[in-house]
């Protein structure tokens, strides 16, 4: 069984905007039980979507969803450009994005990967003509068996990690405006690995990479979270082997962490890193190996 929902809508603009351009998308479903929806809104929108084989899912929103403002009755929404490919069984991918010119890549390579992107920041261009930056990026890629990865840039949808309860004081109680231009590259090679990035402000930048063990267990994968809060921060942690946790905290901006840890040992106990860095122009370097 498969089935293919798409919902694709073009506005016209008065003024310097004189005629909408036209949203495409492209699908193409090999086998069994796939389903594929496509939901666009606004213009100039483009999204492909490719599923072989067994029970993958993709969703596809561009424009408003999922925390939907529609100020006066106009959608904003336009030139977003959004990939899924999913190749293996079960995978699920979800991709949303609002505002416009941002880019999302998802590449899922078997067994029961589960990957996210939502790129944030639906206010009304009419009433917050500042608050509308948009030209996110988001790369994920994911080959193996049980990989989970999110991304959201925006933090409307991520809640804080657990690991940074104790710090809810200095935590922010509403979204950093605007948000725009920022970047988050997840890459997962393998096992059981786990990756979360979560932004808001601008000019962020996130880079996530773990590459399991050939006899890593679920309960000793590796796990990554990143959240920033602010503007031009900057978090990068590579994560090799299994038992690896890294959570990063940095609110301000002009911050940055960098994180190495590795664990090749059935018998080690793994690595344990937890960054939380408030201000401007902080620096955590953390190198772990056992």
């Amino acid at each position: 069984m498969k089935k293919v929902i798409f919902s694709i809508s073009a506005m016209l603009f008065v003024g310097a905007i004189s005629y909408a351009q036209p949203n495409v998308s492209h699908v193409n479903q090999m086998g069994l039980t796939q389903t594929a929806t496509v939901t666009q809104r606004g213009f100039d929108q483009h999204s492909d979507v490719t599923q072989r084989n067994a029970s993958n899912v993709a969703t596809v929103h561009q424009g408003l969803n999922p925390n939907q403002v529609n100020v006066l009755g106009f959608n904003i929404s336009n030139d977003n450009e959004a990939r899924v490919l999913q190749d293996g069984r079960r995978n699920t991918a979800y991709i949303s994005q609002n505002n416009w010119s941002n880019s999302a890549i998802q590449t899922q390579m078997g067994d029961d990967n589960n990957a996210t992107i939502w790129q944030d920041e639906t206010m009304g261009i009419f009433t917050f003509p500042l608050l509308n930056l948009g030209h996110d990026t988001a790369i994920q890629t994911q080959t193996g068996k049980h990989n989970t990865a999110t991304i959201d840039q925006g933090t409307s949808g991520n809640p804080l990690p657990t690991a940074f309860a104790s710090f809810a004081p200095v935590f922010p109680g509403a979204p950093v405006l605007p948000t725009g231009y920022n970047t988050a590259v997840q890459t997962q090679v393998g096992n059981w690995n786990l990756a979360y990035a979560s932004q808001g402000g601008y000019m962020n930048n996130s880079v996530q990479t773990q590459v399991g063990a050939s006899y890593a267990t679920a309960s000793a994968r590796n796990e990554s979270n990143h959240y920033q809060y602010g503007n031009r921060n900057t978090a990068i942690s590579t994560q090799m082997g299994f038992k690896n946790l890294e959570n990063v905290l940095q609110i301000g901006n002009g911050n940055l962490s960098t994180g190495t840890q590795s664990t090749f040992s059935i018998f080690s106990a793994g690595n344990n890193s937890l960054v939380c860095q408030q201000g401007t122009g902080l620096i955590s370097v953390v190198n772990q190996s056992n």
